[in-house]
Parts: structure tokens; sequence; C-alpha cells
């Protein structure tokens, strides 16, 4: 085993949260927008299935996870709706255009991906 010398001077063993590599990948970046919506989301509507996640030491993956889907979702729904909807020339139609554009990609993956319970 070995140990790390924390700020206060004591020596912590380093204790691995998961033994698989890609959940091990994941703990290394932080939890993202989607991630935190999600975790708002389960304490709010299954408060019950919080404890449960975190022992089953899935709370801190299954955000990270919903952040990697979500990215990838943002990219597809964003590219689909350039394709339906053309960007407008005039300054005006553009900045309408882009509030509708980020709400509605918004709106789905919020559906889709953040308010599904992962079990």
């Amino acid at each position: 085993m070995t140990y790390r010398l924390s700020p206060t001077g004591q020596y912590l063993p380093e204790i691995q949260y998961t033994q698989n590599p890609r959940e091990q990948a994941l703990l290394k970046k932080s939890i993202g927008r989607w991630g935190r919506m999600w975790q708002e989301w389960v304490k709010t509507e299954y408060p019950t299935e919080v404890q449960i996640f975190i022992m089953e030491g899935r709370w801190s993956i299954i955000p990270r996870e919903i952040d990697r889907e979500a990215e990838k979702r943002f990219q597809e729904l964003d590219e689909q709706y350039r394709q339906q909807n053309p960007r407008p020339t005039a300054f005006s139609e553009i900045q309408t255009w882009e509030k509708t554009r980020v709400l509605t990609i918004e709106h789905r993956i919020m559906e889709e991906i953040v308010f599904r319970l992962r079990m």
C-alpha cells in the first residue's frame, strides 16, 4: 500500500476508489454541469437512492458518465439543429437563433440524459 503526505503532516493511505481503469480515468475529471444537475435531480426526486449510489460507489462515477454522454449528444444535436435551421444573417435574428438553438438542445439533453435514473 502506498501513502501520501497530507498538508497537515499525516500519512494517508492511497486507496483506489475503483479497480476499473475506465472509471479511474473518469474520476480524474471533475463533475461538470450536466453531472451536477443529475445529482441535484436525484437528491430532489429520489432522495433515498442517494445513499444507495454512495454505498455502491457510483455517486461519483455516474455524473461523469452523464457529462461525457451529454457533451457528445450536444454536439450531435447542434449539428442537426444547424442543418435544419440555417443561421440567419441579421444581428437581431442571430441573437434569437442562438438562444433558441441552445435552449432547444439543452432541453433535449435534460430529457434524454439528465432526467433518467441510472440503476
